[in-house]
C-alpha cells in the first residue's frame, strides 16, 4: 500500500534495520535513518542519512523534529529501543514509550516486571561482581546462565557449568553490557522456542509462535527459526496465552514483539525475554513466506499510526539457517552453486559479507555471514533441504 507525504524515522542502517528502510521506500514513504556508521548497509538506500549514534537521544530527537516525522521504529536489535521510545514521547507519535521500552530492552527490569505480575519465568538473581555472581549461582544452582541485561543478539551470554566458570562469564556479560549489574538465571531444560507477537492499542493480539534452532553452548546463539511450530495444538495454544500475558505484562502498546521462552519438561512455559520490535535470524522473511503476512510492512502501520493488517493469507512450512564462517580470519572467496541458488524450494540465499572482510566463527548474531530460506512440504522437509543445501556452499577463509 503506497503512503504518501509522510515521513519514517529508522533508528539504525545495518543489515537487521535494511528491510525496513527499503519497504519503506517501496511504500512511498521519505526515510530519515539514523546510525553511527556512515557505510552501513542501509545508509545509501535512505533518503536522508545521518551518521549519528543509535543511542544519541537528544540528536535522534532534533532530527525527527527537523524532518517532522510521522513514525519512529528499528527492527531486529534492541539497542535502539529506548530512542525510539524517547522520540515516541517527545513527539506524541504511534508506539511504546519510554518507559516501556526500557522495560522491554533491559532484562533485569523485564524480570521485575514479570516477577511482580506473576508471569512464568526463570529463577534469576541480580548481580554486580563475581562474588555475588558465584553466591546467586550457587543458590540457583548449575548449570546455570550469565547474561548481559542490555545487550541483543545474545551477546553476553554464556551457559556455566562449575564455579571455574563464572568468572570467565560474568566478563563476558559486562563486556557487552553498559549496566553496573548483570543477571544469573536458572538454566531451563526443555525445548527452545520463539515468538513473535503484535500489540494493538496496549493488547497483544497476535502470536505466531516458532522453532528455533540454537548453536553448542557456550554461546547458545540462534542460528535458525522454522515455522509451523513443533507442538501439539494445546500446547501451541499455552505458549500463545503465556506470550500474550507477559507482552501485556510490559505495558507494549501498538507494535511488535520477539519473545523468547521456553516450554519445559512439565510443558510449562516460562518466560525467557521480550524485545518491542522484530525478531532477528530471517524472522520478518520467515513470518511473511508462512502467513502471507508482511510484518515489516505491518510494523511500519502501527508505528505511523494506520490500520494494521494481521489476516493470514496461507500456512507454507519454511525454515532459515544463517550461514557461520568456518573460522575467525578474512574472507578471501565463497561460492553458491547452481544447485543451491535454483533450487525450486529456496527462496532466498546470500553471502552478506564481502570479500576481504573479517569474519568470525558464530559467537553472536552479529557474527552471520549470510542465510538461507527454504519452504517444504512440512518444517521437517524444509529444515532437512536447507541443511543439506548449506554443506554445498563452500566458504575460504585465511
Amino acid at each position: 500500500m503506497k503512503i504518501m507525504n509522510k515521513t519514517l524515522m529508522i533508528i539504525g542502517a545495518g543489515f537487521g534495520q535494511l528491510p525496513a528502510i527499503l519497504k519503506a521506500k517501496e511504500m512511498g514513504l521519505k526515510t530519515v535513518v539514523i546510525d553511527k556508521n556512515p557505510e552501513a548497509l542501509g545508509s545509501k538506500h535512505a533518503d536522508v542519512f545521518y551518521p549519528i549514534d543509535v543511542l544519541d537521544v537528544k540528536g535522534a530527537i532534533e532530527i525527527a523534529k527537523k524532518h517532522e516525522i510521522s513514525g519512529v521504529m528499528t527492527m531486529q536489535t534492541d539497542l535502539p529501543i529506548p530512542t525510539v521510545g524517547a522520540i515516541v514521547d517527545e513527539i506524541g507519535l504511534s508506539g511504546s514509550s519510554l518507559e516501556i521500552a526500557e522495560r522491554c530492552s533491559d532484562k533485569i527490569l523485564c524480570r521485575l516486571a514479570f516477577k511482580e505480575r506473576g508471569v512464568p519465568q526463570p529463577d534469576f538473581g541480580i548481580v554486580s561482581n563475581y562474588e555475588e555472581a558465584r553466591n546467586e549461582a550457587e543458590r540457583i544452582g548449575y548449570p546455570c546462565v550469565i547474561k548481559a541485561p542490555d545487550s541483543s543478539g545474545s551477546r553476553g551470554v554464556t551457559k556455566v557449568n562449575s564455579e571455574d566458570e563464572i568468572n570467565g562469564a560474568v566478563d563476558e556479560a559486562f563486556k557487552y553490557s553498559r549496566k553496573s549489574q548483570i543477571l544469573v538465571e536458572e538454566y531451563i531444560t526443555g525445548l527452545e522456542i520463539g515468538a513473535q507477537g503484535f500489540s494493538i492499542n496496549g493488547k497483544c493480539v497476535k502470536v505466531l509462535v516458532h522453532n528455533d534452532t540454537l548453536s553448542e553452548p557456550p554461546y547458545m546463539v540462534p542460528t535458525g527459526h522454522s515455522f509451523p511450530i513443533s507442538l501439539t495444538k494445546e500446547e501451541e495454544n499455552s505458549v500463545i496465552l503465556a506470550t500474550a500475558t507477559a507482552v501485556d505484562a510490559l505495558g507494549v502498546t501498538d507494535g511488535p514483539t520477539n519473545v523468547d521462552l521456553f516450554v519445559d519438561q512439565n510443558n510449562r512455559p516460562l518466560i525467557i525475554e521480550i524485545g518491542a520490535r522484530i525478531g532477528a535470524t530471517c524472522l520478518p522473511e520467515l513470518v511473511e513466506y508462512y502467513t502471507g503476512i508482511s510484518w515489516v510492512e505491518q510494523a511500519i502501520n502501527a508505528s505511523l499510526g494506520i490500520e494494521v493488517d494481521l489476516n493470514e493469507k496461507i500456512a507454507q512450512p519454511v525454515t532459515a539457517y544463517i550461514i557461520e564462517s568456518p573460522k575467525d580470519g578474512i574472507l578471501k572467496s565463497y561460492n553458491i552453486p547452481d544447485e543451491v541458488s535454483k533450487h525450486p524450494q529456496v527462496k532466498e540465499v546470500e553471502i552478506t559479507a564481502e570479500i576481504g572482510e573479517e569474519v568470525n566463527i558464530f559467537r553472536k548474531g552479529t557474527d552471520r555471514i549470510g542465510k538461507i530460506v527454504v519452504i517444504g512440504d512440512s518444517v521437517e522437509n524444509a529444515d532437512n533441504i536447507a541443511l543439506e543445501l548449506i554443506n554445498k556452499i563452500s566458504i575460504d577463509v585465511e
